[in-house]
């Protein structure tokens, strides 16, 4: 079997976390790839078997594109669909982080003819849909949905109960946009940090509301019928007040450069912390009216560099689908919706066992 050329654009936490996983693996070659030289040396720090290559000009990127099986988009979200359209120009398999939007689906509608297409493969999306689609198959319909993630620290280490866990506008972005819900079967936008409630998981306590990005179109094709849906994150209690002070009393809402310094300056960086996903669901099951959840706290044991629980679930979801793209097990062509994956095997894969 010739290996799995793939190339990661991106060479931070993810990006690196990912290559890091891919060189464990027979059969595939990475190249981790960067715009600047400060992340591919820190990556290089680590030691990794893969060629590493500077430089974002279209020029450099269909010439790095070249001969590859695999464009991997390990980027913020607004530099995704430009890869988006790379891989389309170069027919490569594609695989990203990101929630699908318009753009970026129809840049990889006629890739998908020939090529697997894999969109939004971290733990939110990704892992998450898997979770909850495996929770609704147990009921005939679904009355009320509420699905919950968090990235948290283990233990909360100051009054906001939080720390420098992932990227900070994709944070800002979950705070401060409208959230997609269902409400009686049609999707609607909600406002966000609303429909607060206390959690009690093995004793401990939590608390959770409504953030953006959570809902994907997996929910809509899963083939069980679900009226009412809300996407919530999981905090230590205590986090929602004291975001709502810098937000609304201190009209940070519409000072966003202002937040982003504040925070990245102020809160500390986290590296014990682990991946909270709760989800409940309500509805007809066996002819009967019952309430169903599913939980899952998830930190990795795989380890390549101090990365955080939240990089090793996003990378070894990611790993664990290229691996099975490698083996066939993943059909070469086709969206490849997580609905359709085993989560069991997922979970159980040498990326993502506890």
């Amino acid at each position: 079997m010739p290996p799995l050329r793939t190339i990661i654009f991106g060479a931070g936490n993810i990006g690196t976390a990912l290559a890091a996983a891919l060189v464990t693996l027979p059969d595939v070659t990475v190249t981790l790839a960067d715009n600047t030289d400060e992340a591919l040396d820190l990556a290089r720090s680590l030691g990794l078997d893969v060629i590493y290559r500077s430089g974002y000009l279209p020029n450099d990127l269909r010439a790095m594109a070249a001969e590859q099986d695999l464009i991997v988009a390990a980027v913020p979200d607004r530099a995704v669909p430009r890869l988006a359209r790379l891989a389309a120009e170069t027919g490569t398999h594609y695989l990203d982080f990101s929630r699908p939007t318009v753009e970026i689906r129809a840049a990889l509608a006629a890739l998908s003819q020939s090529r697997a297409v894999l969109t939004g493969c971290g733990a939110s999306p990704g892992l998450i849909e898997n979770i909850a689609i495996d929770l609704i198959a147990q009921f005939e319909n679904v009355e009320e949905l509420t699905i919950r993630v968090g990235a948290i620290p283990c233990h909360a280490v100051n009054r906001l109960g939080y720390g420098r866990i992932w990227n900070m506008d994709g944070l800002f972005d979950e705070y401060l946009l409208p959230s997609a819900a269902l409400r009686d079967g049609r999707q609607v936008m909600v406002e966000p940090l609303e429909g607060y409630e206390r959690l009690a998981i093995d004793g401990a306590p939590y608390e959770a509301f409504v953030t953006a990005g959570g809902m994907t179109d997996d929910f809509a094709d899963c083939g069980i019928a679900v009226r009412n849906l809300t996407f919530k994150t999981i905090r230590h209690p205590g986090h929602l007040d004291y975001m709502r002070f810098l937000l609304d009393d201190l009209g940070l809402r519409k000072r966003r450069d202002m937040l982003k310094s504040l925070l990245c300056n102020g809160l500390p960086t986290v590296e014990e912390d682990m991946v909270m996903f709760f989800v409940t669901a309500r509805g007809q099951s066996g002819g009967e009216s019952v309430e169903r959840s599913a939980f899952r706290r998830l930190a990795p044991a795989f380890q390549a560099g101090r990365f955080n629980a939240l990089t090793r679930v996003a990378a070894g979801h990611a790993a664990t689908l290229i691996g099975l793209l490698r083996d066939g097990t993943l059909a070469e062509s086709g969206h490849i919706t997580h609905r359709k994956l085993s989560t069991v095997g997922i979970l159980e894969s040498p990326f993502l066992r506890q």
